[in-house]
């Protein structure tokens, strides 16, 4: 029986964007409190980890962009709490953990070890990512690796990755960067399983350790009732968005699904968007009781892997901004730079900075600034001010600009009423997908 759909939202394009803004909490952003800090990412959804430390971390230029300078012990003082949790990519709110706990129960299944005779004729672990098939071979192959780090760590409590000898019988082989890393990627795993957390960090290290009663005792939602919780908030933190849109959302994507959208049309939480000056591709969805945000201008930078933009072909439809990241790309192709920071000027994104923190000189360096063609003359002040406040949040002493002449993108064909690039394909969006993606 087809959904009864309630009354469809009628938005311009720039509503559609400061939507999408005000939802990632990037104007009329809480106090720069514990309090406020944990309201803010219960409303974004998550932070995603990675280990490039250009400038900051990414969850700390995560909340930069939304608080301004604020107290970085916070995330580690919610974390310790256990208000917060950790998966091999990303930090969730504890809150959450129902829906969480349930993609840790179902990964458990499909990567429980097998007898031994199931393997016969299978050869080995060559190729591939982390798929639950693959998983369970490696773990049914290494069985006995995992018994001593779980018996382990029962007994001595949190401890180092340093700690662990590789006593592994068949090697993780990936011909990437986690190729024989065989411990890492054992702790990885069981993390992902719900069989070790990280209790805690010394001088940076994770100290793994054995889940608490806090993880022990969640509940996991199942069926329509974790698709609906999931879909829900992927909504909330994303403002506008279609049903490939919302699976993108990497805190809730294992589990949105058409049928919690159809059903939280039938019950009015949610309904379709239809955007009057421009077309946008597929049916678009958004809360129906949406929090009113008092819009303010303002500009600031966004790391690479910012909520807002990171699925890059919905940046391309809402902001008109064709951004890839350029670390793995030789520096003389470069056109935006290693570390290129998207500049946020009030509902558009104007271009990109590439900063660089020099910690031994005191030095925030500005490699490059790329603006788009119809950028106004005038965000230059803006851009600078937003530079200042970030040298000021890591502890620069000073700005210095390899060139303050801003380069002009070349002019790009019109998508959807902005000035854009043809969409990537679909083999270089998954690609950027996995630029996100950190298990170490």
């Amino acid at each position: 029986m087809p959904a009864a759909r309630t009354a469809p939202l009628r938005m311009t394009a720039r509503d559609a964007r400061r939507l999408a803004i005000t939802s990632q909490r990037l104007v009329s952003g809480p106090p720069a409190t514990r309090r406020g800090v944990m309201e803010l990412i219960r409303d974004i959804g998550y932070l995603q980890l990675d280990p490039t430390n250009v400038v900051a971390r990414n969850p700390l230029l995560v909340l930069w962009s939304r608080l301004g300078t604020y107290d970085a012990a916070i995330l580690e003082s919610l974390l310790a709490k256990r208000e917060l949790f950790e998966t091999p990519s990303l930090i969730l709110p504890t809150t959450d953990l129902p829906i969480h706990a349930a993609t840790m129960r179902a990964y458990r299944r499909a990567t429980d070890p097998r007898p031994a005779r199931d393997l016969r004729g299978r050869g080995d672990n060559a190729g591939g990512g982390t798929r639950a098939e693959r998983v369970q071979r490696w773990l049914t192959q290494n069985r006995h690796v995992r018994s001593e780090v779980l018996a382990r760590l029962r007994r001595e409590g949190p401890l180092p990755l340093t700690a662990f000898e590789d006593r592994a019988i068949v090697s993780w082989t990936s011909g990437g960067w986690n190729d024989e890393r065989n411990v890492t990627m054992l702790m990885a795993i069981l993390q992902r399983r719900g069989e070790i957390i990280v209790a805690g960090r010394r001088r940076g290290q994770k100290q793994w350790g054995i889940p608490e009663d806090w993880l022990k005792d969640a509940r996991p939602l199942s069926g329509l009732a974790l698709e609906r919780e999931a879909t829900l908030r992927a909504v909330r933190s994303i403002g506008i968005a279609t049903l490939k849109q919302l699976k993108w959302h990497y805190a809730f994507s294992r589990h949105v699904s058409q049928r919690a959208l159809d059903s939280l049309e039938r019950d009015g939480a949610i309904a379709r968007a239809e955007i009057t000056d421009a077309k946008w591709k597929g049916t678009h969805y958004a809360l129906t009781d949406r929090r009113k945000h008092e819009w303010e201008e303002r500009t600031t930078l966004l790391s690479p892997f910012d909520n807002l933009i990171i699925d890059r072909e919905r940046t391309l439809e809402q902001f008109g901004y064709f951004y890839r990241m350029e670390i793995y790309v030789p520096p003389h192709l470069r056109k935006l730079g290693y570390w290129a920071m998207p500049v946020l000027h009030g509902d558009r994104i104007v271009g990109s900075a590439d900063p660089r923190f020099e910690r031994a000189e005191g030095v925030l360096v500005v490699n490059r600034l790329v603006l788009q063609p119809d950028a106004p003359r005038s965000v230059m002040r803006a851009i600078e001010r937003a530079v200042d406040e970030l040298a000021d949040f890591v502890g620069a002493k000073s700005v210095r600009w390899a060139r303050r002449v801003p380069i002009r993108a070349a002019p790009r064909r019109f998508a959807a009423g902005l000035r854009a690039t043809p969409p990537p394909t679909q083999r270089s969006a998954a690609r950027n997908r996995r630029e996100g993606t950190s298990v170490s």
